[in-house]
């Protein structure tokens, strides 16, 4: 796992350029640091060993041809497709994935090496023939890449803060449209970075760069997997589920490092780690304890791993290491994500890289199988989309006159968060009733004319894309498709990607197999949401390896009490950022509608740790800018 940077029309200062791209990512690739320069491109990598560790040096180069390659994640199953390419001839330099996928490529090209792989990738490979150069991203979006085109030079990057650090980009600003949509989501859906010029490369997609022009192919969607013959037994369906994740699992530990997995005891991670222990009984199991009522899930992992016999081990967050990770999100964060379960996902991975270099993770069950609360309310979303609008305003701002109510997803926050879907449009509803603003506070929020009059309908320009897609079903099969293609990638990967990488962490997701993922998405809905069982077949497994109470338990995230943390932990570091007037967006919203926000909630009457999260996440993110940019001649 590493991240990897370059840009095309290098001139006499690239090195120092890749350099400070490279420094940007240090935290990515903490073991090792590689560039390569040619006249007309520049790669800069660094490296988390994770394979091969006396090899897998990068940039890949061929010096006959030319061709070159950086590449960040792994590619699993690789031993197999190593096999392969000697069996046809084809000799490898070491024992890397990095080579596998470097001769894939130039074996059968960009996209024919992508249809063969499976696994968590972000690459750029120079043909050196053609001059071509390709950007790919793997097919959930685990791993991120960074782009942009500016006078006719291309410049991309594992994370916006290494294109930042190029000459090119000294002068781009947070961007309006950006703040938004973040405002509105939480996360950043689509192709926005939150900085002008600079752009995501999309899921599953493949960028060409060819003089002067970007193309864009989609080469998987989640929803068109390969053709699966799908057992009309339940039995047999759960058969082949047990088996495919056992496999997907069984090559996720493959590692030269140590690998260990996150147990936070609901159904996800107890039994990715009940198969874990099975073939690797030697791992560990890391879990978080936050000491708060309604928060901590610890009684839960240590009933899974004492029943499946794992090693265990439970890290207590203290105050200092709340206030630490606060602050190191505060400094890395180079794109808004105002999900607050970054916090402890980032202590639990600084906690586990002591002993351990990979860790499996439970990500991506919730939305293969209907797992999120959304779906079980989609049988009232018609009978709230007839309620006007006005009526959703009202019964938010009723709850506001309630006496405030604690503990995780009380009914209080769930009853406010549903009224801002009220009377919204199908593919709007379920995203508004996670916003963090609804249309009408983000109104109040802005200074007139600081953004688009028509703001709202372009933010939701990315889910409406993603939702035609969606050519059968209902209102649950387009639900799982926008969040396997949007909240996924964006929110729940981002952070666990961020989290991770800020500590020299690999995470990879069994759940996520492309071969998984494939067969789950042939399955019928009813297999996933059955009445108000969501995941109904993945609980059926889950039964053959872990007892009855932690499989139908509750469902609980990750999350941390984060309104009361403002009000106290947190409560100068926030109010100060806040409050700046010199923050580069603070001129962009209503200085009283803030201080109302801030006033009401620090004196305990009304409850916006969500809002103001939010706010603090995009006004740190801004602060990069407060910094003069160091002066290097553009290309």
């Amino acid at each position: 796992m590493c991240g990897i940077a370059g840009f095309t029309r290098p001139n006499q200062d690239a090195a120092l350029v890749l350099a400070r791209m490279n420094q940007a990512l240090g935290h990515r690739g903490p073991d090792a640091e590689g560039t390569h320069i040619e006249p007309r491109l520049a790669l800069g990598h660094r490296r988390l060993a994770i394979i091969d560790l006396s090899g897998g040096s990068q940039p890949r180069v061929d010096a006959a041809s030319g061709d070159a390659l950086v590449f960040n994640g792994e590619i699993f199953g690789y031993r197999a497709l190593a096999d392969e390419l000697r069996a046809q001839g084809c000799p490898l330099c070491d024992r890397s994935d990095t080579e596998v996928l470097f001769q894939l490529i130039r074996r059968h090209g960009v996209r024919g090496a992508v249809e063969r792989v499976d696994g968590q990738f972000a690459f750029a490979f120079f043909d050196g023939r053609t001059g071509r150069i390709h950007l790919v991203r793997d097919r959930f979006g685990e791993k991120p890449l960074y782009y942009g085109v500016l006078r006719g030079q291309l410049v991309f990057a594992s994370e916006a803060s290494a294109l930042l650090a190029h000459p090119a980009f000294h002068a781009a600003e947070i961007d309006a449209l950006a703040a938004y949509r973040f405002l509105l989501f939480e996360y950043l859906p689509g192709t926005a970075s939150g900085w002008t010029g600079i752009h995501k490369l999309e899921p599953a997609t493949i960028l060409t760069y060819a003089d002067g022009q970007t193309t864009f192919e989609r080469y998987w969607r989640p929803d068109r997997g390969a053709d699966v013959e799908v057992p009309a037994d339940e039995a047999a369906v759960i058969d082949q589920l047990d088996a495919r994740l056992a496999e997907s699992v069984r090559q996720r530990v493959v590692a030269d490092v140590p690998v260990g997995v996150f147990l936070s005891g609901g159904i996800d991670s107890s039994l990715i780690t009940a198969l874990a222990v099975r073939t690797r009984p030697d791992l560990t199991a890391f879990t978080v304890r936050i000491d708060s009522d309604g928060f901590d899930e610890t009684p839960h992992a240590v009933a899974v791993a004492r029943h499946l016999g794992a090693r265990h081990e439970t890290v207590t967050l203290e105050s200092s290491d709340l206030l630490d990770a606060f602050d190191a999100v505060s400094d890395k964060l180079s794109e808004p994500l105002g999900d607050s379960s970054l916090l402890p996902t980032y202590l639990v991975c600084r906690a586990a890289r002591r002993i351990m270099t990979v860790a499996l993770g439970g990500d991506g069950a919730d939305e293969l199988f209907a797992g999120y609360p959304n779906f079980r309310v989609q049988r009232f979303a018609p009978l709230m989309r007839l309620m006007p609008r006005a009526v959703g305003r009202i019964a938010g701002a009723a709850m506001e006159t309630l006496p405030a109510a604690a503990g995780y997803m009380n009914w209080r926050f769930l009853a406010a968060q549903l009224s801002q879907g009220f009377g919204a449009a199908p593919v709007r509803q379920s995203f508004l009733w996670m916003a963090p603003f609804p249309p009408h506070g983000l109104n109040a929020l802005w200074q007139p004319g600081a953004i688009p009059a028509d703001a709202l309908r372009r933010s939701f320009e990315p889910i409406e894309r993603y939702a035609a897609e969606v050519e059968r079903g209902g209102g649950i099969e387009r639900l799982m498709h926008l969040f396997l293609t949007t909240y996924l990638p964006e929110d729940i990967l981002t952070k666990t990607d961020r989290a991770s990488m800020f500590n020299g962490l690999e995470v990879r997701a069994p759940f996520l197999d492309r071969h998984f993922a494939e067969f789950v998405g042939s399955l019928p809905t009813r297999l996933k949401l059955r009445g108000t069982t969501g995941k109904y077949i993945l609980k059926r497994l889950a039964l053959r390896y872990l007892p009855p109470e932690i499989v139908n338990r509750k469902k609980h995230g990750f999350a941390l009490p984060i309104g009361s943390l403002i009000r106290t932990l947190l409560r100068t570091r926030c109010r100060d950022v806040l409050l700046s007037r010199s923050n580069p967006v603070a001129d962009w919203f209503e200085r009283r509608e803030i201080e109302r926000l801030l006033q009401q909630h620090l004196s305990g009457s009304q409850e916006y740790g969500k809002k103001l999260w939010a706010l603090y996440v995009l006004f740190s993110v801004a602060n990069h800018r407060t910094a003069p940019a160091t002066t290097v001649k553009a290309a």
